[in-house]
């Protein structure tokens, strides 16, 4: 997956491996690698006018050791979580 594209409607599901977007980390650090804990579905609103959402995702980061709260549009999957049958 290229690495611009991101994956805001893909639907992120507790239990997907993520990585941050390059735009959101700082030029001294590599990006982050996590795994979602969390997911509030249509928490923020994009746009008014337009009415688009995206959901409000809690990430728990393994480099630091701390969970984070992120829209989903600054998030790209890695790995999705595997599905129970």
């Amino acid at each position: 997956m290229d690495s611009d594209e991101h994956n805001s409607y893909a639907g992120f599901e507790i239990g997907d491996v993520v990585t941050e977007l390059y735009y959101i980390i700082p030029p001294d650090r590599k990006p982050w690698t996590g795994i979602v804990v969390f997911v509030d579905k249509n928490h923020y609103e994009l746009n008014s006018y337009l009415g688009q959402y995206e959901d409000l995702v809690a990430v728990h980061w393994f480099q630091p050791g701390y969970i984070e709260s992120l829209p989903a549009s600054v998030l790209s999957i890695v790995q999705k979580a595997p599905r129970e049958e």
